[in-house]
């Protein structure tokens, strides 16, 4: 009798076991500490020359938020923590990820509950210099201070009401002062988390590839990089460059998707126009386009057939391709200040 006891006792104890690890790898309820430098990175930058006059011309950062290096410093922290999700499996870094240039490295990204976005995850690169500053490929956030809200409440992605954001954020011992530093008080609401999110996301400038070193006289394109840039500044009526505007290669005018063409997700005003982002660093991204359709840069010359303006003859795809990849900043996959602070 008392074997079977003992016998029984084991079994509940394992089962015991096996359902709180379960439980526990679901929710993950256990946050260290971020680790942060004891001098702050430093995010406020002057530019080179040919990066300035752009961001003179296109910044979107409004008056109500500049940009700091404390501000910027607890964005960071925000955009790495998983506690920002219903099940602290999520972080706003999941969906963009630092070696994928701020991008997802498949077609839609996964939430917090293993759905699926409708959508491919945007490159946040270089988002302070799309002018209108309306974010989403919709544009349906009328500025990045909106928008950085919207997937912590989105349903899919992480699934948390603003309240309960501010109450898990709250509840971490590591944000007060994080919050004191950047705004002088140690209240923690919802403005604040968009501002200092909305910060560390304009941060994120691509400047440090071959094509500004090229603009700074520092280096020099190769043949074929030097006539794949003309191809793309003056081939056909309408260039390349019509629809993503050197330095930053980007533009605030939303495109049409041409071949596309989906009839259930006709994007801005059902029109099939999309924001167009920017593509530097475009040939470290696995998924392009609003639907993730197009797996890599060399597939979208093929990817809008019957276009004319977009029919590329192979040798010039090898002389774009060429240019395009001088977009790459390298730089920026491993810079720290933009690196996750819970590793």
């Amino acid at each position: 009798m008392k074997k079977v006891s003992v016998i029984c006792s084991l079994i509940v104890a394992v089962f015991f076991f096996q359902y709180c690890t379960k439980d526990d790898a679901t929710t993950n309820n256990t946050t260290t500490q971020p680790v942060l430098p004891n001098t702050v990175f430093s995010y406020v930058i002057n530019y080179p020359n040919h990066i300035q006059s752009s961001l003179a011309l296109n910044d979107n950062t409004p008056n109500y938020n500049p940009l700091t290096n404390d501000g910027a410093t607890l964005g960071r922290v925000l955009f790495y923590d998983k506690q920002l999700s219903k099940n602290n499996t999520i972080s706003c870094a999941s969906c963009h990820k630092q070696t994928e240039a701020f991008d997802d490295d498949i077609a839609l990204s996964k939430g917090f509950n293993g759905g699926f976005t409708p959508r491919n995850s945007m490159s946040i690169l270089n988002l302070r210099f799309y002018k209108s500053g309306k974010m989403f490929w919709d544009e349906r956030a009328a500025t990045l201070e909106e928008q950085v809200l919207k997937p912590i409440q989105d349903h899919v992605e992480m699934g948390l009401t603003l309240s309960e954001l501010v109450t898990k954020v709250s509840s971490q011992s590591y944000y007060p002062a994080l919050f004191q530093k950047a705004f002088g008080s140690l209240t923690i609401d919802t403005t604040k988390i968009s501002y200092a999110l909305a910060q560390f996301c304009r941060s994120i400038v691509s400047y440090q590839s071959k094509y500004d070193s090229v603009k700074q006289g520092l280096a020099t394109f190769t043949a074929n990089e030097a006539q794949g840039e003309q191809l793309f500044l003056t081939a056909g009526a309408n260039t390349c460059a019509s629809c993503h505007t050197p330095p930053m290669f980007i533009t605030s005018t939303p495109q049409a998707a041409f071949a596309l063409l989906d009839p259930n997700d006709l994007g801005i005003n059902g029109q099939n126009r999309f924001k167009s982002g920017s593509l530097r660093n475009i040939s470290n991204r696995k998924a392009l386009f609003h639907n993730g359709s197009i797996a890599n840069l060399q597939a979208m010359f093929t990817a809008v057939p019957g276009i004319p303006q977009h029919s590329v003859p192979p040798p010039d795809v090898a002389r774009l391709t060429a240019f395009l990849n001088t977009l790459t900043d390298y730089t920026i996959l491993t810079e720290p200040k933009f690196s996750d602070p819970f590793k």
